[in-house]
């Protein structure tokens, strides 16, 4: 291949892919730039082809340097792991500038998502970041499919851009609905305290009692020993964490509230330290703990749909165990078993 044909098919490659749209005052130069040329053509005065000369070559050396301008950029988008349902997710684009020249006045835009944001220059064979938000207002798996690099560079007649694949794709939690926790349907009654009724050596203390054979001497309490005149003894909780199941039950109305509902459940239990599972939509995650589980619950309810669930009587529950049932506020509540 000649040399010429290289340059040529080069120019093509740059320019595949170019994205030109039109500015409000881009239009007013054509608009004046067309009046100027009718004007020349029919009256011949020098003048006129001068300033239609002048004209011309600004929107040639316009269009040339706005796609110049957005040639060898590469952005990047990258996200929080965890993104929950309209609530603001801080963001960060970055802008590669792979090109040995610098690049002024450069829009990104993540397409139907958000932007544009400004990087008003990027320095050559450097990188710019920016924190930007973007809200994702449904539960679900969402996705930025790409991003759009734009310049109006240097004097606005045309926004020239390219767009980028962005592959960027979360799982965005429901927004969870903080309200006092339901009273559990099986198990121990968190009304009383909350508390297990296994003894144990946690640092929980569930009571003062006369001591027994075979107490750990270490849990004699000894002002109130002094007191009664008899040994008292520190009665501890048991160090094994409490398990709690979610259970999300209810169809088509009113489904997303209880969704909600069930995700602050989720955090409100795992925040106090329980082990925590869940029953939703025939699905069912046996308790845990820790940062994956409370992602694996989260993500159920993400993707979870409207079904008639798994009956209370049917979980698999592991040992002792509280059921928090959440329904549809429309759905007439049942009392407790």
């Amino acid at each position: 291949m000649s040399q010429d044909a290289q340059r040529v098919r080069g120019f093509l490659d740059w320019d595949r892919g170019i994205i030109v749209r039109g500015t409000g005052f881009g239009l007013g130069f054509v608009l004046v730039t067309l009046v100027v040329a009718v004007g020349a053509a029919n009256t011949g005065n020098n003048g006129l082809y001068l300033l239609l000369s002048l004209f011309l070559a600004t929107l040639v050396v316009s269009g040339v340097v706005s796609r110049r301008n957005v040639a060898g950029l590469r952005p990047a988008l990258e996200g929080p792991e965890e993104i929950f349902a309209g609530e603001p997710a801080r963001c960060t684009v970055t802008l590669e500038n792979r090109l040995p020249r610098e690049r002024t006045a450069v829009l990104v835009s993540a397409e139907a998502r958000g932007g544009p944001w400004l990087f008003p220059s990027v320095r050559a064979g450097r990188s710019e970041r920016r924190d930007v938000e973007l809200v994702f207002p449904a539960r679900g798996r969402a996705e930025v499919g790409s991003l759009l690099v734009v310049s109006s560079y240097p004097i606005g007649l045309f926004r020239k851009g390219r767009r980028h694949p962005a592959a960027f794709e979360r799982l965005v939690f429901p927004a969870p609905r903080f309200l006092p926790l339901p009273d559990p349907e099986t198990g121990h009654d968190e009304r009383a305290g909350g508390r297990s009724e296994r003894r144990g050596r946690g640092a929980g203390i569930r009571n003062l009692r006369e001591a027994l054979p075979g107490d750990d001497p270490r849990d004699i309490h000894w002002p109130q020993t002094a007191r009664q005149g008899s040994p008292i003894v520190r009665e501890r909780d048991s160090e094994e964490a409490r398990s709690s199941v979610v259970v999300l039950e209810g169809g088509e109305e009113g489904f997303e509230e209880a969704v909600a509902e069930a995700a602050g459940a989720v955090l409100q239990l795992l925040s106090r330290g329980d082990r925590v599972g869940l029953a939703a939509g025939g699905l069912f995650l046996a308790p845990g703990a820790g940062r994956r589980q409370r992602r694996a619950l989260l993500g159920a309810l993400a993707v979870v749909e409207p079904s008639p669930g798994l009956p209370t009587t049917t979980i698999p529950l592991p040992g002792e165990v509280s059921l928090y049932v959440v329904k549809p506020r429309s759905a007439p509540q049942e009392g407790g078993r």
